[in-house]
């Protein structure tokens, strides 16, 4: 942990915390299951590879003092004399810090934080990989809190955090508030802030110790705000922030009830279960609105509704009011089917684009995603039964299908979930009904059945609409998967963190026969509004998210022909993920650098501290395009288990290109990693060879004067080791994973030339489905005429193209 050796955390612990209500006994030393809170903390940042701490001291200084050094006898303390404010407290802790030569880095946090470790090595990892002079983290914004507000201007950028209590000041004064050099008033400051502070900030010493002698005590509370850094340093350098969607991983306390819920957590999370029951009682009918309510609600909005779907979709106002009524006329329809007194949840699950980062979720590469104006809506009211009933306004696509979540799982005793999965029951379901809707609603209530096998779960009469096209590669499948799974862990009165609820899902869908990664279902469900987040798996984590520039647009383009997971194509894909596993399992026993390797993504030159021509010339190690009886023939004895369990996934379709994706899969790893970083920085050139690249990788076909020519890459070992000899760059090398069509490839070519289109690639997991095109705004037309007039028209084919927005990610309707 030495690259750790330059940052000091200084916890801020000077206020007494008078709401907890205690006369002797400072709030940091209030135990969490059994701990001081304090010492927890530190526990935890030195987990995260810390080892400098300072804590500021003031009321009731010799308590936090006594308590800290008996479990950390290493640490500093500075004395805040006077309470005057958390910037006052960083002031006194960076001061003292200068006499002592000063430099690096400084990490700040509230002595009161209960906070996981991993989420702070992320939020280290995040500050190393893009340097700025403050990192602040950030919750996504619930309604009715008291936290401070972090606010962006209309294009994304950050501009500073202003608290609670100085917009109601400013609302009642109808004085005007400034924030980063703009000016708002009390209303816009909230309308322009979908996201809270965290109170976990990173800082470079210099810029921080800057900003604190800048800080004035001009607010309601006369204190120097540590947050007004942000503001400052936002015009003077550069400031970002870090999302966590998962509240959980980052909680804080002010009276005693918010320390029995953080408690609650705790001991949850520390006896690890998967699902477990939530400390509020189960969610029963009289705690939910009737569907006549919801009727009249969204039939006459009002500012409340306005808020909400704003919050959701943005500030366009057309685009709320219809989305507001694509949502009264399904339960106008649940109605018509069940009735106007059921008690109902309304849920909506997005659809997604990943920009960067195809096909490598589940091998522990990043993904770039956003979630998009195209959505499933489910309507839900619970049941005294397991009973599912399902119907949807598209009766002719989707029939009304009923079942039972418990029969399927019946009363044998599974070994695991893949287990179950493999079982011929399951495939009997399957094979019944091929790619039938239901299947994907099945899918997430039998995971959460299984995890929760003790009780049954309730059952559900639903109603379900949504205008995400189907096979069109923008998650139809999954979008399904997640609004089902949110209404199930609702009505069950489920508590499930974030990450487990997104693998839950992801492994749910395996159900359906596919073997993909969870990286759909974290876009769905972890979506902000007008950005792109970057989503990192083994473990799972919200990396960073950046703004889409508000001159660029995202344009999908239906190819015409469905991309389908089931039948022969779930085979297709299936093998392709085997090319992976094949690699993986190969390399490690035969290349002595991988021998540690988890995942492919572990191949990367930096991470394996060697060249990439290393890297070409290992894969020269790999069978070129084996058979299944070439692989039994070459794979050891000891192998032959995981060999076998690797085939058995799917039909034999062909020789395997297991050095192809190997170089597909590492090089979309880097890519993926670095990809974020680019688009915020505005280098669009480098955004568009990156997207070039990765689609290349999954190209099959050149376009020329309308003729197609068949598209390979050369991994022979010559070729392999040509790249080596030349150092080529691993960025700029696409491998071969071939998921595209000939169709998608045209269109990618068509749009590829025209000028203001930044890049155009494959969406989806491919074999049909749509392309994406990333253009400036001035450049959409453009778009538009060339693939009317170069592809559908030839193809007499209705053009079928859709400018995607970045919306909020799934979740339950809530309104006071």
């Amino acid at each position: 942990m030495s690259e750790n050796n330059d940052i000091v955390c200084v916890i801020l612990a000077g206020g007494r915390g008078k709401r907890m209500g205690s006369n002797d006994c400072h709030k940091v030393c209030f135990p969490v299951v059994g701990k001081p809170a304090i010492v927890r903390a530190i526990d935890t940042y030195k987990a995260a590879g810390l080892r400098r701490f300072v804590v500021v001291v003031g009321q009731m200084a010799e308590q936090v003092m006594a308590t800290v050094a008996a479990a950390h006898p290493e640490v500093s303390f500075v004395f805040q004399g006077e309470p005057r404010g958390t910037g006052h407290a960083a002031l006194v802790a960076v001061e003292s810090l200068a006499m002592q030569g000063g430099g690096g880095h400084v990490m700040i946090v509230m002595g009161d934080k209960v906070v996981q470790a991993d989420t702070v090595r992320r939020f280290l990892a995040s500050y190393r990989a893009d340097p700025v002079d403050a990192l602040m983290t950030v919750l996504p914004r619930p309604p009715d809190t008291k936290a401070g507000r972090v606010v962006t201007s209309a294009d994304g950028r950050l501009l500073g955090l202003v608290e609670a209590a100085d917009i109601d000041d400013a609302r009642a004064a109808s004085r005007p508030i400034t924030v980063g050099g703009v000016q708002f008033s009390a209303d816009e400051v909230e309308a322009h802030s979908q996201s809270i502070n965290a109170s976990m900030y990173m800082y470079r010493f210099g810029a921080l110790r800057d900003a604190l002698r800048h800080l004035s005590p001009s607010n309601v509370q006369a204190e120097l705000y540590l947050t007004d850094t942000i503001a400052y340093l936002s015009e003077s350098g550069k400031a970002a922030t870090m999302l966590i969607s998962d509240p959980e991983e980052i909680m804080a306390f002010n009276t005693p009830a918010e320390l029995l819920r953080i408690e609650a957590v705790v001991s949850r999370r520390e006896g690890h279960p998967i699902v477990a029951k939530p400390v509020e009682e189960l969610v029963t009918p009289d705690k939910l609105k009737p569907a006549r309510e919801w009727l009249e609600i969204l039939g006459t909005g009002g500012p409340n509704c306005d808020r909400l779907f704003a919050g959701i979709y943005g500030r366009d106002r057309e685009v709320c009011r219809q989305q507001r009524l694509a949502m009264h006329d399904l339960v106008q329809a649940f109605v018509g089917q069940f009735g106007p007194e059921r008690p109902v949840v309304i849920c909506r699950a997005p659809g997604r684009v990943n920009l960067m980062g195809r096909h490598i979720d589940h091998r522990g590469g990043h993904v770039n995603v956003m979630a998009i104006n195209r959505e499933a809506l489910l309507v839900a009211s619970p049941r005294d039964d397991d009973v599912v009933r399902l119907r949807h306004l598209d009766v002719g696509s989707f029939p009304n299908r009923e079942f039972c979540i418990h029969d399927l799982l019946g009363e044998e005793t599974w070994p695991g979930w893949m287990d179950f999965l493999d079982s011929g029951t399951v495939q009997r379901v399957l094979d019944a009904a091929p790619g039938d809707w239901s299947h994907y609603v099945r899918a997430p209530l039998l995971r959460l059945q299984y995890e929760h096998r003790e009780v049954r779960l309730r059952g559900m009469d639903c109603m379900v609409s949504g205008n995400i096209p189907m096979g069109a590669g923008l998650s139809s499948s999954s979008a399904l998967v997640v609004a089902f799974a949110e209404v199930a862990v609702a009505l069950n009165g489920m508590d499930v963190a974030m990450h487990d609820f997104i693998d839950l899902c992801g492994e749910g869908e395996w159900f359906v026969g596919s073997r993909g990664g969870s990286a759909d279902h974290a876009a769905i469900r972890a979506g902000q509004l007008g950005r792109i987040t970057k989503i990192g798996f083994f473990p799972f984590r919200l990396v960073r998210e950046v703004p889409l520039p508000t001159d660029l647009r995202v344009i999908i383009a239906h190819s015409g022909s469905k991309a389908v997971k089931s039948a022969g194509a779930r085979d297709v894909f299936n093998h392709r993920v085997a090319c992976y596993q094949l690699a993986e399992l190969l390399l490690k026993a035969r290349w002595p650098a991988a021998a540690g390797m988890e995942h492919l993504r572990d191949l990367a030159p930096d991470h394996l501290r060697v060249e990439a021509a290393d890297v070409f010339r290992a894969l020269t190690l790999l069978p070129h395009w084996p058979t299944r009886e070439d692989l039994y023939a070459q794979v050891p004895e000891a192998m032959r288990e995981d060999l076998e369990s690797i085939l058995k996934s799917h039909k034999d379709v062909g020789p395997y290109n297991v050095r192809g994706a190997a170089l597909f899969g590492i090089a979309e790893c880097m890519r993926s990693e670095h990809f974020a970083a680019l688009l915020e920085a505005g280098d669009l050139e480098a955004v568009g060879a990156a997207m070039r690249f990765s689609h290349d990788g999954d190209r099959v076909a050149v376009w020329h004067g309308g003729e197609s020519c068949p598209f390979r890459v050369d991994v022979s070992d010559a070729a392999l080791l040509d790249m080596a000899a030349r150092s080529a760059d691993l960025l700029h090398t696409s491998g071969s994973y071939a998921c595209s069509t000939e169709a998608i490839d045209q269109m990618v070519d068509v749009v590829s030339v025209l000028p203001g289109v930044v890049g155009a690639q494959l969406t989806g997991a491919g074999l049909g489905g749509c392309m994406m095109v990333l253009v400036r705004e001035e450049a959409q037309d453009a778009v538009r005429q060339a693939l009317a007039k170069q592809y559908y028209e030839p193809r007499g084919i209705e053009p079928n193209l859709h400018v995607c927005s970045p919306v909020t990610g799934a979740g339950i309707l809530a309104l006071a």
